[in-house]
């Protein structure tokens, strides 16, 4: 131990002897520790940590799959969840449950919060214990004249300032009194971050009679010894026999699905790509720093050679060299825990809505100790192989007076060109992955979404209360809504849909055609429904293709009219004009009145599916979306349409206010994020593999001044000096890029999932980032090769 510590303690006068060298390696260090514990701190929240449930690699969601329509993941019918969980011997127990919204208005202003309906066996399957109060009986379940609620924690504390005897409490949500029975803990999220209030599900008799609405999610717990594939072999033999049983469900599947994979299955291909180039500029780094010590080596060799002439062993000398090492690299490692800390708060700004579980995400233990891991495994190994060359000295040539020994220079100079080789083809490597992924966000962004998003305001209402519980006070209200907010100053027109372009869908419906053979139940036609008010194609600039929009003549009791996207058009009717023809939806027969353009609906990235809209006069819908054209910036006229809706109905709470541009880029938020964390990473490396190129570059010209003063001594002019200087960093350059372009070529691959309208191979990227590699790389060279060009001949002459 006191060898140790002399060690040490020689070690730190050593480095503080070579400030310049010291804070180059610490600073190389630290990006590269620091970029590496802050992803491998999400890495481990998001991916490593199970769900703070207890047990909880025994829940799985069970889903419905729908081949024939693409769809793994679908929503299931009441009675299918009733007769699955009564028929399977794989699960302790099944719950259901259904997103939903509340409109909250117990105190203050109204206010939008979300949550689910949920059946009683929920909480006991996930194992979850109530902060306070208890959670539902199986009773509540069946309806009750004295409706119950459970509130989250940080409902509770904002609302009612965290009351201890909150249980038996009312609660105002949709206009309707609940009393509170229970508190979640502070750490439940379930089924997503948002949620904060649960109800029972209480589904009416004709909803758990109809196999054909599918609205539920469902969760269940395996039972122990029960493995994934056993439960997703029984799931498959009760489909198949409800199949049998029911002609609704021809074509339906079940599937059954990890509750863990379900909340990190979007993510984890983008986050071990990115744990990867943070591991990658690590090794840039460690390159790096290896090179710098090869370059201190020289000035130090009289010294070693001096330690070894005086008796000190090989391993002596190697293991001080090792500590010194090791010493840059936790300093190093240190630095880089407080620049992960802001990068984690940074990261957390810009993507707390896009990654789940974001909230676990902090700088812990693990963290903190897989930083002191890779910082210790970080100076071992970059220290390694200079300290084997340098304990191993040229007697003869590093013991002589004023000796500059190039002793041992060509080995070192290998091997210090093979590690600017490695750092050019890791980075290049990154700078395509960042290349293809910012070419793919361009061709992304650059997508039609069928409509224009400019000067768009978007607004999200949910009615509640006794007041809308007549279909006609819905339709009265939105028409006036319309009025009102068409009238603004500033505002072009106004309208309503039920589902806003990139804010998701309102769900799909079977449908069968006047004149065509019968569709089995569940099989045949099927599209995506929307509800509009007049005037939305106008406002959101949909171009009306055919037939004429929505109007006054269509409300309740008039005939039930339609309007058809293209691609609907394209599938059912493809060799004759829908106008006038008729369709039966739900029973009720629909005539055709029009044809609109084609929307991405569900995403930029997504492939565009029929759609048909109904009239909002025809089918009051208690929610949606209001959305108002105005002529300048439609932020100016958010007070305006909270003034304008407070007049209309002062408890109702609006929400998600946003300008439709906002929207489309909340849709691709996922997107950007990976572009920009890649792209930063790539960058990281670029710098670093710059300086590398420099290091060598400028070690080799101090090296080489005896040889440059004799050279321009015999007539070498200043031009024949750069070529020589500048053409040694070019030679590292192009063997690095050609390892690199054979790299890429296999690692881009994982990136596939990833990218959208460009090929992981694509030539115009590879080529482009080669030559901006390359181009820095002659920068890099550039500068030592200024000074080789100013060497005065006969000062070189007497260099040694």
């Amino acid at each position: 131990m006191e060898t140790l510590l002399r060690d040490v303690r020689y070690g730190v006068r050593t480095l503080l002897r070579n400030r310049g060298f010291s804070v180059v390696a610490i600073v190389a260090l630290a990006l590269g520790i620091g970029a590496n514990t802050a992803i491998f701190s999400v890495v481990n929240a998001v991916l490593l940590r199970p769900l703070a449930f207890e047990q909880s690699d025994q829940l799985v969601m069970v889903w419905e799959k729908r081949l024939q329509l693409g769809r793994i993941r679908n929503n299931v019918s009441p009675p299918d969840f009733n007769d699955w969980r009564a028929q399977n011997k794989v699960f302790e127990d099944m719950a259901a449950f259904s997103s939903r919204g509340f409109n909250l208005t117990t105190s203050g202003e109204p206010e939008r919060i979300q949550g689910a309906e949920v059946s009683p066996g929920l909480f006991p399957i996930l194992r979850t214990k109530p902060r306070l109060g208890r959670f539902f009986d199986a009773d509540e379940d069946k309806g009750t004249d004295n409706p119950v609620v459970i509130i989250s924690s940080g409902l509770w504390q904002r609302h009612f300032g965290s009351d201890p005897e909150i249980a038996g409490k009312s609660i105002k949500l949709n206009d309707k009194a609940y009393t509170i029975v229970g508190v979640t803990p502070a750490d439940f999220v379930f089924p997503n971050r948002r949620s904060e209030a649960w109800i029972p599900l209480m589904l009416a008799k004709e909803d758990a009679a109809n196999r054909a609405g599918h609205n539920l999610n469902v969760v269940a717990r395996m039972k122990p010894n029960v493995t994934l594939q056993e439960a997703r072999t029984e799931m498959d033999a009760i489909a198949a026999q409800l199949e049998q049983q029911y002609q609704v469900n021809t074509g339906h599947g079940a599937n059954v699905f990890p509750l863990y994979e379900e909340v990190v299955t979007s993510v984890r291909p983008a986050l071990l790509i990115l744990i990867g180039a943070a591991g990658f500029v690590l090794l840039i780094a460690c390159a790096n720093v290896a090179n710098l010590l090869f370059a201190r080596s020289a000035s130090r060799s009289r010294e070693i050679a001096i330690r070894t002439a005086l008796g000190a062993k090989r391993s002596r000398v190697v293991r001080q060299l090792l500590t010194e090492s090791v010493l840059l690299s936790i300093t190093g490692g240190v630095i880089g825990v407080l620049l992960a800390l802001w990068g984690l708060d940074l990261l957390l700004a810009i993507g707390e809505n896009t990654i789940p579980r974001a909230k676990e995400i902090k700088l812990d233990g693990s963290a903190l100790g897989f930083s002191l891991l890779i910082s210790i495994a970080t100076g071992l190994i970059f220290g390694l192989v200079p300290a084997l060359q340098t304990s191993k000295p040229d007697m003869n040539e590093d013991l002589k007076e004023g000796s500059r020994s190039a002793s041992g220079s060509i080995r070192r100079n290998k091997t210090r060109s093979l590690f600017v080789i490695a750092e050019v083809a890791i980075c290049l490597v990154l700078l395509i992955g960042a290349g293809l992924m910012i070419k793919s966000f361009a061709k992304l962004i650059n997508v039609s979404p069928g409509f224009n998003p400019e000067n768009v305001l978007a607004v999200n209402v949910a009615l509640s209360g006794s007041q809308y519980r007549d279909p006609a006070a819905i339709g009265s209200f939105y028409q006036r809504v319309v009025e009102q907010l068409s009238s603004l100053p500033g505002a072009k027109s106004a309208a309503v849909v039920t589902a806003l372009p990139m804010a998701g869908s309102f769900g799909g419906r079977y449908f069968g055609i006047e004149g065509r053979p019968p569709q089995p139940p569940g099989q045949g036609f099927n599209a995506r429904i929307n509800v509009a008010t007049p005037g939305y194609f106008e406002t959101m600039n949909i171009p009306l293709i055919e037939g004429r929009d929505f109007d006054s003549r269509d409300v309740r009791g008039a005939p039930d009219v339609i309007i058809l996207n293209q691609e609907a058009v394209r599938r059912f009717w493809p060799d004759e004009s829908p106008i006038g023809q008729r369709v039966t939806v739900d029973n009720k027969t629909r005539t055709v009145i029009g044809v609109v353009g084609d929307v991405k609906q569900s995403g930029l990235d997504i492939d565009i599916t029929p759609e048909m809209f109904w009239a909002y006069n025809q089918v009051p819908v208690p929610f949606g979306t209001l959305i108002v054209r105005t002529a300048g910036d439609p932020a100016a006229i958010t007070s305006s349409v909270r003034g304008a809706m407070q007049q209309i109905d002062k408890d109702l709470p609006l929400y998600g206010i946003k300008t439709v541009n906002d929207v489309i880029s909340d849709s691709v938020a996922p997107r950007r994020l990976n572009m920009l964390l890649l792209g930063i990473f790539a960058g990281l490396a670029l710098v670093l593999a710059a300086v590398g190129i420099y290091g060598v570059i400028s070690y080799s010209v101090s090296q080489r001044t005896r040889e440059i003063g004799i050279r321009m001594a015999l007539g070498a002019s200043h031009n024949n000096v750069m070529k020589l200087v500048v053409g040694e960093g070019m030679i590292l350059a192009v063997i690095g890029v050609a390892i690199g372009l054979v790299a890429s070529f296999f690692l881009t691959r994982l990136l596939s999932t990833l990218l959208f309208g460009v090929s992981t191979t694509d030539t115009i990227t590879f080529a482009a980032i080669s030559l901006l590699l390359t181009g820095v790389s002659i920068v890099a060279s550039f500068v030592p090769a200024r000074r080789a060009m100013k060497v005065d001949p006969m000062v070189a002459l007497r260099y040694e």
